[in-house]
């Protein structure tokens, strides 16, 4: 697995200057240190994560009740798998988490958001120049949501800079 920082210095947990300053500044969280130990552990024992040798780690976001993770996936690799990464991830950690393929914005809201569907994507411009997104779900697929709308609403916005809104009709 190819990860931003030392890998040793994630298997032991003793972070060198340069990965400590990339933990400092932000860049990385230490609970991101942590998922990519765990990644790094899993590609190493299971057999069945042997995929994850070709897989690169982009980032995580963490919310209250969940982590989103996002790798840089060969498309050969079926979505089934990546959810039962994310399952195995959080009996580890303890959170839920959510593992998910790098992709464009709509395909990425789309995954995070699943097993709910989204209806469409429209993006206003407010008068002082700031662009929000209002997502659009129906009623019915909105009890299928992971988390609660405004939970989802604050990882999209962190996510992707920029302000994002779900609305239910």
């Amino acid at each position: 697995m190819k990860i931003p920082l030392d890998t040793i210095c994630v298997k032991s947990g003793v972070l060198c200057p340069r990965c400590r300053k990339l933990v400092d500044s932000g860049t990385y969280t230490l609970r991101e240190v942590e998922i990519m130990k765990q990644l790094l552990e899993l590609e190493e024992q299971d057999p069945n994560y042997r995929f994850l040798k070709d897989v690169t780690y982009v980032k995580s976001y963490e919310t209250n009740s969940i982590i989103v993770t996002i790798l840089d996936v060969d498309d050969s690799i079926p979505q089934s798998m990546l959810i039962r990464l994310g399952k195995t991830l959080s009996e580890k950690i303890g959170l839920r988490v959510r593992v998910i393929r790098k992709s464009d914005p709509k395909t990425l809201i789309a995954q995070i958001i699943a097993p709910a569907r989204i209806h469409g994507v429209n993006s206003v411009w407010t008068p002082d120049g700031d662009v929000q997104h209002i997502i659009r779900i129906s009623r019915y697929d909105a009890r299928f949501l992971p988390v609660e709308v405004k939970e989802l609403e604050q990882l999209l916005s962190t996510i992707f800079h920029e302000n994002y809104r779900i609305k239910i009709y």
